[in-house]
């Protein structure tokens, strides 16, 4: 065969396997055989009883203002008094392990662990309440099917079922086959700095390590982008946060004889030269696996491209940035969230400062987003500088024997919903446990609409009556799949026992 010939034969080989390659890639990927998912079963009296107990924890003001001296630090001993009240076995048999301020870290110590302890995490605090609500904030009201208050998703709703979940294990006689901790953090929402962060101090000088640790993360949406169809979303990883200060000084004065550039109007040129600049996109390993797992329960075009991310990495990629409720998987987002300078209508400010904050992607880092700051404003005269600095976190084994008895848990009480792995785009304390485990997973157990999921910091925040009973009920079975003495983490075979169980 003359070369020429040999040449284009052989190249014609590889072109053929690209081809074939193509054709599977690019062939139908069947949709999932999906029916609609079952109605958790809980107790109803339960539900009842996890409802008013978290309408009372609300009507405590544990407002975690930036400012300390706006702090009433009176209703977090109230909420404490709530808590004591409403579980009293609880408090009576869970040792007072180590205190942090207002937080306490609880411990149910086993007779005979046969395995390392687990961790379950809450958080007393909570944001401000503005806004035009329907109910007022920290009334705790119940009606038309809800708990609704500041709180009531973020995070008393946890606080509250925990409690209910282990006081039922204590009046059925469950007796655990490892050590379970229960930690209370109480400035979650400032950071953790006297809560969660004194309890990894302590995790360390113990040398103390965790088969699980559960904190609040990724809930069970229904109707969430793009699956259309409800999934849990647990959580192995969340972003970094950044609060960035824009500094900015000019002449003061009268406003009647202005100056062509002023403290205020620097200001808001730098916002919006970050704020309208986005940052670039990218698909991190666990978002291609959260897709890739999710691809049966898409449907046409957009199951074909989570089905094989890799290959339609830029078109799942803009399919994602196209939609607010998934951008912010893929980049680094930057939000102005405070803005200060003037004192009277008629007075220039000689100064005036803005807030950004900022959840990092992992692999972006602090010094980055700086230097992008300052290039973008560098010629207004700009200060940026960092105030609060919480790195991205880890990745926890997701493919593991704690994942998979979550997600056992999730089959347990949610029939027909699946547990996906995922990205957490808020903080949370988990972060501050990383060092002590490989598993440091991240969910709430509350099925939520899209609705209730946006009043999350914002108005009108509420919880259904019934997602507390099913949420006890999880909870109950996390335990009993970890810690059932002589029972395998994770085994499904491991029986529901306590005395409000169904």
């Amino acid at each position: 065969m003359p070369f020429p010939a040999l040449y284009y034969a052989g190249a014609a080989v590889p072109a053929l396997l690209l081809i074939a390659a193509a054709f599977l890639v690019l062939r139908k990927v069947p949709a999932a055989e999906f029916s609609a998912p079952g109605v958790p079963e809980y107790d109803p009296g339960e539900a009842d009883r996890a409802a008013e107990a978290l309408a009372e924890a609300i009507r405590c003001r544990t407002v975690s203002y930036p400012d300390v001296t706006r702090r009433d630090f009176s209703q977090w001993v109230a909420l404490r008094r709530v808590l004591r009240e409403r579980y009293p076995l609880s408090h009576e048999r869970m040792i007072p392990e180590h205190t942090a301020g207002l937080s306490t870290l609880y411990k149910w110590e086993s007779p005979e662990p046969a395995g390392e302890p687990i961790l379950l995490c809450a958080h007393l605090d909570v944001v401000p309440a503005g806004g035009v609500w329907n109910v007022p904030p920290f009334d705790g009201h119940i009606g038309d099917g809800f708990v609704w208050g500041r709180g009531a998703l973020d995070c008393k709703n946890v606080v509250v079922c925990l409690f209910s979940a282990l006081e039922s294990l204590f009046e059925g006689g469950f007796v655990p086959g490892r050590d379970i901790y229960l930690a209370l953090g109480h400035d979650e929402e400032l950071g953790g700095p006297e809560g969660a962060k004194q309890f990894a101090r302590y995790f360390a000088q113990h040398g103390i390590h965790f088969s699980l640790v559960l904190d609040e993360g990724g809930f069970i949406t229904d109707g969430a982008f793009p699956a259309g169809k409800p999934v849990a979303d647990i959580c192995a990883a969340e972003k970094g946060v950044m609060d960035v200060r824009l500094t900015v000084t000019a002449p003061g004065g009268h406003s009647s004889h202005p100056p062509e550039r002023t403290a205020a109007g620097l200001l808001c040129e730098a916002v919006c030269r970050v704020g309208f600049k986005l940052r670039p996109a990218r698909i991190l390993p666990l978002v291609y696996d959260h897709f890739n797992t999710i691809a049966p329960l898409l449907d046409g075009t957009l199951r074909r491209y989570a089905a094989t991310p890799r290959f339609y990495r830029k078109k799942l990629l803009a399919r994602l940035c196209a939609d607010e409720r998934t951008a912010a998987l893929v980049r680094t987002t930057v939000a102005p969230t405070l803005l200060t300078g003037g004192v009277a209508p008629n007075v220039l400010p000689p100064s005036a400062e803005a807030n950004l904050n900022i959840r990092l992607l992992p692999g972006d880092d602090a010094e980055g987003l700086v230097s992008w700051i300052n290039a973008l404003t560098r010629d207004l005269g700009v200060k940026a500088e960092i105030v609060l600095n919480e790195e991205p976190s880890g990745v926890s084994d997701y493919k593991g024997a704690a994942f998979s008895a979550l997600a056992g848990a999730v089959s347990d009480v949610f029939p027909g919903i699946p547990a996906v792995p995922g990205l957490c785009c808020g903080a949370s304390d988990a972060r501050h446990y990383e060092p002590f485990s490989s598993a440091v997973l991240r969910f709430s157990p509350f099925i939520v609409t899209l609705n209730e999921l946006a009043a999350v910091h914002a108005e009108n925040e509420r919880v259904a009556v019934a997602s507390l009973g099913a949420a006890v009920r999880f909870y109950r079975r996390v335990i009993e799949r970890f810690c059932s003495p002589g029972g395998e983490q994770g085994n499904p075979g491991v029986k529901e026992t306590g005395g409000n169980g169904i």
